[in-house]
């Protein structure tokens, strides 16, 4: 036991009791003012008994102070009963209500000054059994305080929805509208600080809106019970304390405030800024009318300007037309009517949809419009019904015409009759086609009738001996020759016809690499002979979506050219790689040849039978056959190339 506690009689006695004691028991010694003025600051706890233990979860000494262990005493003057107690070395009593530290429990205290020391018992009701009315009364306490917590987060969840409004809002109450409550961005419509509005009447704190009609209108609200609402209403309003009222506009709503019995007690506003906006339509109205005094005086000129093209139009032998830059009909000329047989009021009216095609109306119309849209050249091959009933080929053509302000007036053109040309185009189309299918079939029908000859001749070869050697030796070369030849020809009669047939290949995944290999190995002596080197880089995109058979005939053609026309004075080197751009593949073959003026040749690289190098033998289809493969796959090709430096081959592969 603490020393102070020894000195006391019956000191066995003593202990027990306050072991087996139901009541809490403190034994303080107070903490004293450093400065020696005898103020007592704090205490220290120097004994607990065991049910003080209990009660306060505490051990028998404690190392911390009384104001540590309950912050609160002073406030609720628990800490100042303590000192009172000690000083007067009188028997005190005080009773506490303690609901901090997550405790809410009513308390009981009796202390006297013992020795040099406090002596401090108490009781706490959440220690002893509570009757069923106490019980209930805290009960009905907790529930209090749960709904007055709640009451209080639905205020604040209130304020700060209230403050975090989007629009300038504010709460006026009483008859004088006196500002309750007004958020931040009321302030940027007022032009001030809202701060210093709060509870005073509205027309106090803002005394230039006084006078404008404003009072009347919250009165009505307030008389009323009705909502009003504005829209664009021009107020004199001072934008700060010194500044002059200068007129704005605003749109807002009055909303009336009901209390529980439903009488209102107030209003909310709500309203914004729309000066801006009122000023600049103030603006474009200001120019549609100045543009309209102009365009009545550019009236008269067009129409005398008008006059004058109708009569040269009329004396146009093909037709022409105007549209309005809506697309409505504006003019045709004579031989425009004289084809659709009637008169210009009636093909206004009308308009060119009932001498259309149905199933081509639609496309027409919005090739029209998409070229009035974006100010372009506009240019349709359409059927168009003539007077006689019978549907007509037509091939128009219109530009954009200007008012000198730059204004657009319309679209102007013409059209002509191009029916006797399409179906002479057509019938050459057949006849293209018919000789595409007589190559193809030709090339594959003498195909084997020439592996036939080369068989027949090398047989020749070792049953017959000539009896002249230099007829053998002069002979033999020159028939060969002569069949590699024919072989050669009726290899690209094959290749032209595949050419013609390789939009119709369907498309499959493709492995580049794998395709890339097949191809050198069967370019093997050539590679060997050019002493090439071939890299690849397919990492963008190991596989591609394409036929198989036109892409190995892409990849066979780039390679074998650039084999064939290798710098002599150098080892080859042959890239091939692929990147995306946008997505679609790109197919790059790079080489160190002999290159050629790309730039000089153009298109004519990809004509039929072009050729730029005669040193070496070739027939100039491959390039032609490339292209044509390519296109027919909705895809493209271009060139870099100069003299001595090279080419690359870029393939974009449409339908990959």
């Amino acid at each position: 036991m603490p020393f102070s506690l020894r000195s006391l009689p019956a000191e066995e006695l003593l202990g027990d009791l306050l072991g087996v004691s139901l009541t809490g028991v403190i034994y303080y010694t107070p903490i004293y003012n450093p400065t020696d003025s005898g103020e007592i600051i704090d205490f220290t706890f120097t004994y607990l008994n065991p049910a003080a233990q209990r009660m306060m979860r505490m051990p028998e000494e404690p190392t911390l102070t009384h104001n540590q262990q309950w912050p609160h005493s002073r406030a609720h003057g628990t800490f100042a009963f303590h000192v009172e107690a000690f000083v007067s070395g009188q028997p005190r009593e005080h009773n506490v209500n303690h609901q901090t530290d997550g405790h809410d429990n009513y308390y009981r205290l009796a202390a006297r000054r013992s020795g040099e020391g406090l002596l401090v018992s108490f009781t706490d009701t959440a220690d002893q059994p509570r009757s069923p009315v106490e019980q209930a009364l805290r009960e009905s306490q907790a529930r209090e305080k749960a709904a007055r917590a709640d009451a209080e987060e639905q205020r604040a969840a209130l304020g700060r929805a209230f403050e975090q409004a989007p629009v300038p809002i504010a709460i006026l109450r009483g008859p004088d509208f006196v500002v309750e409550l007004a958020n931040p961005l009321l302030a940027a419509v007022w032009g001030r600080p809202v701060a210093p509005a709060l509870g005073r009447p509205l027309f106090e704190a803002l005394p230039d809106m006084a006078g404008q009609g404003l009072e009347e209108l919250l009165a009505t609200t307030l008389r009323t019970g009705k909502p009003l609402a504005f829209q664009e209403r021009p107020t004199q309003l001072a934008r700060g304390t010194d500044s002059q009222p200068t007129l704005g506009y605003y749109s807002f709503t009055y909303q009336p405030l009901h209390d529980a019995q439903g009488q209102v007690t107030g209003i909310i506003t709500v309203g914004i800024e729309v000066t801006e906006q009122v000023q600049a339509r103030q603006q474009i109205e200001q120019i549609n009318l100045e543009l309209e005094a102009r365009v009545r005086e550019r009236t008269a000129e067009l129409q005398e300007s008008e006059a004058r093209f109708r009569i040269m139009a009329d004396a146009a032998p093909n037709q022409v037309w105007a549209v309005n830059p809506d697309s409505t009909i504006r003019y045709a000329n004579q031989a425009f009517l004289d084809f659709v047989g009637v008169s210009l009021e009636q093909y206004v009216a009308t308009g060119w949809a009932a001498f259309l095609p149905a199933e081509e109306l639609a496309h027409a119309q919005a090739t029209l419009e998409t070229a009035i849209r974006t100010r372009t050249i506009y240019l349709l091959e359409h059927r168009m019904r003539r007077h006689d009933g019978q549907y007509r080929w037509l091939q128009a053509q219109g530009a954009p015409s200007y008012y000198p302000n730059g204004d657009l007036y319309g679209y102007v053109g013409s059209a002509i009759d191009i029916t006797e040309l399409k179906q002479t185009n057509e019938r050459l189309t057949r006849t293209n086609q018919d000789l595409d299918n007589f190559v193809y079939a030709a090339s594959h029908d003498l195909k084997q009738p020439v592996n036939n000859l080369v068989g027949l001749f090398d047989e020749l070869r070792r049953s017959i001996t000539f009896i002249d050697p230099t007829e053998e030796d002069l002979l033999v070369p020159l028939v060969q020759d002569t069949l590699q030849h024919l072989g050669c020809t009726i290899d690209d009669l094959a290749a032209l016809g595949q050419a013609q047939q390789a939009g119709e290949a369907a498309a499959e995944e493709v492995s580049l690499a794998d395709l890339t290999e097949e191809v050198v190995n069967a370019l093997e002596p050539q590679v060997r002979a050019a002493r090439a080197r071939i890299t690849v880089d397919f990492a963008v995109r190991p596989t591609v979506a394409f036929a198989r058979m036109n892409l190995r005939t892409i990849l066979l053609n780039l390679l074998s050219n650039a084999l064939k026309y290798a710098d002599p004075e150098r080892p080859a080197r042959i890239h091939l790689s692929l990147w995306l751009d946008h997505g679609q593949p790109v197919l790059v073959v790079e080489d160190n040849g002999l290159g050629f003026d790309a730039a000089r040749y153009g298109p004519e690289l990809f004509q039929l039978f072009r050729r730029f190098h005669d040193h070496t033998a070739g027939s100039g289809v491959g390039l032609y056959l490339v292209n044509r493969i390519v296109q027919a796959s909705g895809g493209s090709i271009e060139v870099d190339s100069a003299e001595g430096e090279g080419a690359t081959f870029r393939v974009r592969l449409g339908r990959a």
